[in-house]
């Protein structure tokens, strides 16, 4: 697969630097002023499996719904973390282009470069213990889920599954995260030498070649309904996928071992196939680990994914139903395609006692509503 490229040209326009022996200190020291560009190459749907499109089988109408796969970023914001003499971060600094383009200010000396995309309303960043530890969360919505009808799926009645005793989900219910992307630089050392520059186009041009790769990660859920007689006839409102990492440590590109459940909208289109309902989840992807190394997700902690999803009935009823989706999640942790097989006789109108009012959805889902964040929030 090819990998999802950025290249970064700087081109350097003046070097306003004065040659010395010993390095003044950190407010004295010479700096170089850089022009930033991005020259894009880049492949998104690599990261899901690679036959997702034949097995997502929704009729997803993306001029209303939304693209189905990631978004192109537009807006970059590099991070610039000036280092000492033992490497350790003394300073940042971030600096936004507009579109692809922009002018910076870097010391002379090693540096740390992070770039992430920006242009979302949702995703929040903070850092909590030192320059480089840098986070993406959301924003906590409610306390929980409601409790919810457990339901097998038909590979699960075929193994003899047995339903969950406790179908409770007590974890925080968060925003979901946009598309973000992100690439980090090590150890990249800014000099006045000439010789470390390639001249282009009469500029000398600083090359920084890295993959810009995701940290948000897709999961398409198709819900087939068997026996439903024309019984379901759409959702209620939304899902929500358990069990999530709530942030993630950008320069590591580690996910926190905290979860929450993260909800969406959840869709049916009847004239396509009114036994069918489809949704489009963005995540932070497993907790405690790395989604797009291999050992790293053999090594995260175990836990428990549910889908949770509000189904509306022909009576005008409404029902929270829960399904363990947890080996389809482990098996893909960096998105894909959860198909899902389940039987409306497991969920039938007629045991809603007493009768749901007002609507359905994530209102009957989630509760308390109000902002929880924490850290200090260094951008966006």
């Amino acid at each position: 697969m090819n990998a999802l490229k950025r290249i970064f040209l700087l081109p350097l326009l003046a070097l306003t630097v004065v040659s010395c022996t010993i390095d003044p200190p950190l407010h004295l020291r010479a700096t170089a002023e850089t022009e930033m560009v991005l020259v894009t190459d880049i492949t998104t749907d690599l990261y899901w499996q690679a036959d997702w499109a034949t097995q997502w089988q929704f009729g997803w109408a993306a001029s209303v719904l939304g693209p189905v796969g990631y978004t192109m970023p537009k807006y970059v914001r590099m991070h610039d973390y000036t280092l000492g003499e033992n490497y350790e971060p003394i300073r940042h600094d971030f600096y936004n282009f507009n579109g692809t383009y922009g002018t910076t200010h870097l010391f002379l000396g090693v540096h740390n470069l992070l770039f992430h995309n920006l242009g979302s309303e949702v995703v929040l960043f903070r850092s909590e213990t030192d320059l480089s530890d840098l986070h993406a969360y959301t924003r906590i919505i409610s306390s929980g889920l409601k409790s919810s009808t457990p339901v097998m799926t038909a590979a699960q009645k075929a193994a003899a599954a047995t339903r969950a005793d406790d179908i409770q989900i007590e974890e925080p219910v968060a925003l979901a995260p946009d598309d973000l992307f992100t690439v980090y630089d090590y150890h990249r050392e800014i000099t006045d030498n000439l010789d470390d520059y390639e001249f282009i186009d009469g500029k000398y041009v600083l090359k920084i070649q890295g993959d810009l790769t995701p940290v948000t990660f897709i999961y398409l859920v198709q819900i087939k309904l068997l026996n439903n007689l024309g019984r379901v006839i759409g959702s209620a409102g939304g899902l929500a996928l358990t069990g999530m990492a709530d942030d993630v440590n950008l320069p590591q590109r580690m996910n926190s071992t905290s979860t929450v459940s993260v909800p969406t909208d959840l869709y049916i289109n009847p004239a396509d196939n009114p036994d069918l309902l489809g949704a489009r989840v963005m995540t932070f992807g497993i907790p405690g680990c790395c989604p797009t190394d291999p050992a790293s997700v053999a090594a995260a902690p175990s836990g428990k994914h549910y889908v949770v999803a509000s189904i509306s009935f022909a009576t005008g009823k409404y029902k929270n139903i829960s399904i363990d989706v947890t080996d389809q999640v482990r098996a893909l942790p960096m998105g894909g395609v959860i198909t899902l097989e389940v039987d409306v006789n497991d969920f039938p109108p007629e045991d809603i006692d007493p009768p749901i009012s007002g609507g359905g959805g994530f209102d009957a889902l989630v509760s308390g509503w109000g902002d929880i964040t924490g850290g200090i929030t260094i951008g966006n």
